[in-house]
């Protein structure tokens, strides 16, 4: 599958709907040594599952955009533990990245640019990061999130967190960035703007970001690097070894 030079891909797997039991052992057949230990680590099976599918789903994903064998991938990580292609050398690489919740897994996808995703369950329990909002979010996040009404305040949150995340996620830096020091602006539902300080050494300028709702239930931010090009995305319900199929998606 062609991933051209300004084009995104996200490929998205519900792991509970994959359970065909040969299907599974050829996922496996293409974990190394490493991550089968790193597996048999989990104590409950769904998480064994998740990681299972999660692992098989970036494999295949990659090999859709180049000529490579699933199993041939290898994967490093840098000083803050992002993970990066370490084998085999190609042309043109792709860079990766991943992110999963409970039912949902996502790997997005782009060449030479750096990329962040994020996905959340829009039912999970927030009352003790509501708590905690100075440690994750800027002054006028914190205001922005107080000025709605109660019952649209969850979305918002999790509107900030996965902007948030995809960001510091596409730096390959994680939470060595203090999430104080950037900040998104919304008017009424559309992202409206994105400021960094000065400390972060940076350009929101060169950043594009999606927000994409997903069955009802689901929030996924996509961030990319783009150095003020227009990059387009598209997206694959992927069921690992089995195929890709187009999704159409709604982008607020």
């Amino acid at each position: 599958m062609d991933l051209s030079g300004n084009e995104i891909h996200l490929y998205i797997s519900y792991p509970e709907r994959i359970t065909e039991a040969a299907l599974l052992r050829d996922y496996e057949s293409l974990l190394t040594g490493e991550e089968r230990s790193q597996m048999s680590r989990f104590y409950y099976v769904r998480h064994r599952h998740q990681y299972l599918v999660t692992r098989a789903l970036v494999r295949t994903s990659l090999s859709a955009c180049h000529e490579v064998a699933p199993a041939e991938w290898r994967f490093g990580t840098n000083g803050y533990g992002k993970p990066a292609i370490s084998h085999p050398v190609i042309d043109s690489p792709a860079n990766f990245n991943l992110s999963h919740t409970r039912g949902l897994i996502i790997c997005g996808i782009v060449r030479h640019r750096d990329i962040g995703v994020d996905v959340e369950d829009l039912h999970r329990n927030t009352k003790t990061a509501f708590k905690r909002l100075s440690s994750y979010f800027s002054e006028d996040e914190i205001a922005d999130l107080a000025r709605l009404p109660p019952e649209q305040q969850n979305e918002r949150f999790f509107d900030y967190w996965t902007l948030k995340e995809a960001y510091i996620k596409a730096r390959g830096m994680g939470l060595a960035i203090p999430l104080d020091k950037f900040g998104f602006q919304f008017k009424a539902d559309s992202l409206d703007g994105f400021t960094l300080h000065p400390d972060l050494d940076d350009d929101a300028a060169a950043w594009q970001f999606w927000r994409i709702p997903v069955d009802g239930c689901y929030r996924i931010a996509v961030a990319v690097n783009s150095g003020n090009e227009n990059y387009t995305l598209r997206a694959f319900n992927s069921v690992p070894l089995h195929g890709n199929q187009p999704l159409p998606l709604t982008y607020l």
